[in-house]
């Protein structure tokens, strides 16, 4: 029954099934001040967000804070205009996909305490693992030079996604006076969903994907400072494999409306998130001036989905739309920050680089690398309110087999320009008035 509800869905709009999954886990990141700085951030840690980072980073702050952050991405993926069937054909394809995501993104509260005479933080979060509030439109054009064949245009809009919220409860202790160590327990709850409908010359097609995830993970990180101009982290998220609950229904509309051809279909599948490692280290230079880079691993390649409707056994996230088999994420990560004392207040400018292999391959079976830089700044309006603001530009460009002859590649874009916007309060001074 899944098999067909698939083939309902993906066979009127091909567009739908070679959709990217540039948003997916391996490829996310928290935080103004991490994507500034190219999210060379595991041995920086310096704010809540290391509660995803690197929870031993929490140890380092003396006070309670609240850490709210924002973000609006906007991407662009498609094919040029090429991909003739046969020689002589005049037959072309075309492809374009484009998004957008707005959403509050994280938020935290912490504690800081004294236990065993050690300084230790506690932090409670939250943020989405999968995206919501995501829009997005797919156009495909298969048309004719000469007129030999009329044009074909396809257009699927799709709202929502599919996604899983994360509440984060973490702790870091400051084992000694070079040793800090941190946990983050990471509980998936909530659901879910993305909305499809495609339109073609002469019908309309609709889908509904509702999904349910149900789990827990855990991130421990440690941070070493052998030196005051140097810092090392290292942090491990653990594998998860949880119950997902999944509910598909498809239908089309007539001109006046009304439903017909309606089906649905759930199940309960099984779902394996890879486990992950970080290592990284921040060099001080100069007393204004932090440098960090970052090596993360993600073995992709082990992520599974099993007892998916009819499909015993997938890789996930990518199930059964590939040609290739899924690969292991390698990320590279440089940040920069200096900080400008101007009067009483600082300045903080941030800069970063990354590279990052995908766990999609291109046409001749090849990792495909997402190349990004980063800006950002954070200012301080009062030893108690930091507002923070970064930008990420991403892109890959690489050879993909073609749409009517597979063993002919050619080129396709990605595009992305995140945007960030932090704030962080710290709330010290209300337990302490004589402050």
């Amino acid at each position: 029954m899944k098999a067909l509800l698939l083939l309902l869905l993906l066979a009127p709009a091909p567009a739908v099934a070679q959709f990217k999954p540039w948003h997916s886990p391996y490829n996310f990141a928290y935080g103004a001040k991490a994507r500034a700085m190219g999210n060379a951030f595991v041995a920086v840690a310096d704010d809540l967000t290391a509660a995803f980072w690197n929870p031993a980073g929490l140890a380092g702050l003396r006070e309670p804070e609240f850490y709210l952050a924002y973000k609006s991405t906007g991407q662009d993926h498609d094919y040029e205009l090429q991909d003739r069937r046969l020689p002589g054909d005049t037959r072309l394809y075309n492809y374009n996909f484009d998004d957008r995501l707005n959403q509050i993104d994280f938020f935290a509260v912490s504690a800081p305490f004294r236990a065993w005479r050690r300084p230790c933080t506690l932090a409670v979060g939250y943020y989405r693992y999968i995206p919501y509030g995501y829009k997005g439109t797919a156009k495909e054009v298969i048309t004719s030079l000469v007129g030999l064949w009329p044009a074909k245009r396809t257009t699927t809009e799709f709202t929502g996604s599919e996604g899983f919220d994360v509440l984060a409860f973490s702790l870091g202790v400051k084992a000694s006076r070079f040793l800090s160590l941190g946990v983050t327990l990471q509980q998936f709850f909530g659901t879910g969903s993305r909305n499809v409908h495609t339109q073609e010359p002469d019908e309309e097609y609709f889908s509904n994907v509702v999904e349910n995830l149900r789990g827990r993970s855990f991130v421990v990180g440690a941070l070493v400072t052998p030196a005051p101009w140097l810092r090392l982290g290292l942090a491990w998220r653990s594998a998860m494999k949880n119950r997902l609950e999944s509910t598909v229904s498809t239908w089309q509309e007539d001109g006046t409306g009304e439903k017909f051809a309606e089906a649905s279909a759930s199940c309960q599948a099984r779902v394996t998130i890879p486990e992950q490692y970080a290592a990284g280290l921040q060099l001080r230079p100069l007393p204004w001036l932090d440098l960090s880079g970052e090596y993360s691993a993600s073995e992709w390649q082990r992520g599974r989905i099993e007892n998916y409707f009819d499909a015993p056994r997938l890789p996930y996230p990518q199930l059964a739309d590939w040609a290739s088999a899924q690969n292991q994420v390698r990320n590279l990560r440089l940040g920069a920050e200096a900080r400008l004392a101007l009067g009483q207040r600082v300045l903080r400018l941030r800069g970063g680089w990354s590279r990052e292999r995908q766990l999609y391959r291109n046409g001749a079976d090849a990792a495909v690398y997402l190349g990004s830089y980063s800006l950002g700044a954070g200012w301080e309006f009062s030893p108690w309110l930091m507002l923070e603001a970064a930008y990420q530009r991403q892109r890959a460009d690489y050879q993909e087999n073609g749409y009517f002859n597979l063993r002919v590649e050619v080129p396709t874009h990605f595009r992305a320009n995140v945007v960030f916007l932090a704030l962080t309060y710290r709330f010290g001074h209300v337990f302490r008035p004589n402050r």
